[in-house]
C-alpha cells in the first residue's frame, strides 16, 4: 500500500486514517475518534510532544492474554499514531516493532505483512506517509477479524485506541487547555458510558 501522492500536513485530516470508527460493544454500535484524529487535534493544539504518556514499547512481551493483547495492540497503534504526528522517528520503529509483535501472537499478522511492514519502515520518518500507512494496516486488520469472527478481538482493539486517545487528550488539557480538547473529551461521555456498562462486559 501507498500513499497518495502529495499528501501534506493540511489534507491529513480529510484522508480515511483520521475519520471516526464504529466501535461495537454487546451489539451497539459506538462512533469514536481514530487515534490519528486525536492525535492530530493535540498536535494542531500546540502541545509540545511528552514520551513520558506513552505506553512503553518494551512491555508487550508482558501481555499473555488475548484480552490483554487486543487492548494493548490498540493502545501501541495509538501510540504509533502520536509518535508519527510529532516526527518521532526512532520513537516510531520501537511502536512498530510492538505492534508487530502483538499482531503475529494474536493472528492478525497478515495486516502487518511483509510488504506493508516495509513500506512503513521505508516512510517512517514521513508523517503524512505514516499515518495513511498506519491507517490502512489497522483497517486491514479490522477487516480481518471481522471476516474471521473475531470481533471481539477488534472491539477490544479498537477500545484500546479509545481509551489511550483519551488518556492524550486529558494529559494534552492539563497542559494546555483548549476549547478543541475539552468538547473532544466531552464527546466521549456517551462511548464511556457505553463501554463500561456492566452488561456488555
Amino acid at each position: 500500500p501507498k500513499p497518495a501522492e502529495g499528501e501534506t500536513g493540511d489534507n491529513i485530516a480529510d484522508t480515511d486514517t483520521v475519520k471516526n470508527v464504529a466501535l461495537n460493544v454487546g451489539g451497539e454500535l459506538f462512533s469514536i475518534p481514530s487515534p490519528m484524529q486525536t492525535a492530530l487535534l493535540i498536535q494542531k493544539s500546540g502541545v509540545s510532544y511528552d514520551k513520558a504518556i506513552l505506553n512503553p514499547g518494551n512491555k508487550n512481551g508482558q501481555y499473555s492474554s488475548d484480552y490483554s493483547k487486543s487492548l494493548n495492540l490498540g493502545i501501541y497503534g495509538a501510540d504509533l499514531g502520536y509518535v508519527s504526528m510529532y516526527n518521532q522517528t526512532q520513537d516510531a520503529i520501537g511502536y512498530l516493532g510492538a505492534v508487530k509483535t502483538l499482531a503475529d501472537k494474536l493472528g492478525v499478522s497478515s495486516a502487518f505483512d511483509q510488504a506493508t511492514m516495509q513500506c512503513i519502515q521505508t516512510n517512517i520518518s514521513n508523517k503524512d506517509s505514516m499515518l495513511v500507512l498506519v491507517g490502512i494496516a489497522y483497517r486491514a486488520s479490522d477487516a480481518y477479524l471481522k471476516t474471521n469472527k473475531r470481533t471481539e478481538i477488534s472491539s477490544l482493539i479498537l477500545t484500546g485506541g479509545w481509551i489511550e486517545s483519551m488518556h492524550f487528550s486529558i494529559m494534552a488539557y492539563n497542559k494546555k487547555p483548549t476549547d478543541e480538547i475539552k468538547y473532544r473529551i466531552a464527546e466521549q461521555k456517551q462511548v464511556f458510558v457505553g463501554v463500561s456498562h456492566p452488561f456488555y462486559w
